[in-house]
């Protein structure tokens, strides 16, 4: 581990745990730190919970459950996979997971933008409160659960159900969902949307257009 008093920090997975990591680097008294790399991430859950005013996160390896949690403030890569509740109660900056992700995907995100390069599991971007969430591939049961507002993009198909309980929001999806709950309805893709569509896939390195999407909202108004 790197001395404190610079703003780039390395800590092996190996010899730190994720709570040890994170102490040491709330000792750097809320200073902006430029970057952080994280090797021998072997599937540890919590890892990265609680980071912020870190400007670049890098991790080489996968995270376990309740990885990134109420992240915040900066921008972080993952080179393997995540599991449950990943990017949980997110607040700002961009995630980013090249492989897949399991249950829960971005649940209670208030801000900030979640790009995953694979599949998701089920209930992803349940409770949804602001966050943006791409998904390149394809999505499990539940998706957009709870939404109250947000955006979720999928890429490919998705489980049975989608939309449950939405009460805010748009989803948008590329491919065919197994059942589509009555709490959404399809509505026309319109130029607004489109845009959208691509400023977040362009903010997630991923490329593609929004002509080929479906857009989805809540059949319900809040009161």
């Amino acid at each position: 581990m790197e001395n404190l008093s610079e703003l780039t920090h390395s800590f092996d997975l190996e010899t730190i745990s994720p709570l040890e990591m994170l102490e040491a680097l709330r000792r750097s008294n809320g200073v902006t730190i430029s970057s952080v790399n994280i090797a021998n991430a072997r599937g540890q859950d919590f890892i990265g919970c609680g980071f912020r005013n870190v400007s670049e996160v890098v991790v080489q390896g996968s995270v376990g459950d309740f990885g990134f949690s109420s992240f915040g403030d900066g921008e972080c890569k993952i080179s393997g996979n995540a599991g449950d509740f990943f990017g949980h109660s997110a607040a700002s900056g961009i995630l980013v997971v090249r492989g897949n992700v399991r249950r829960s995907l971005g649940a209670l995100g208030i801000g900030g933008l979640i790009a995953v390069y694979g599949d998701a599991g089920d209930r992803a971007a349940v409770g949804l409160q602001g966050a943006d969430i791409v998904v390149r591939g394809s999505v499990g049961a539940f998706a957009g659960l709870g939404m109250q507002s947000g955006t979720l993009i999928i890429g490919g198909s998705a489980g049975g159900d989608l939309g449950k309980g939405s009460r805010g929001g748009t989803i948008y999806i590329r491919g065919e969902a197994e059942s589509i709950s009555s709490d959404i309805e399809e509505q026309r893709l319109r130029e607004p949307d489109r845009l959208k569509i691509g400023m977040l896939l362009l903010k997630s390195n991923i490329k593609s257009t929004g002509k080929e999407f479906r857009v989805f909202r809540s059949t319900h108004t809040e009161t």
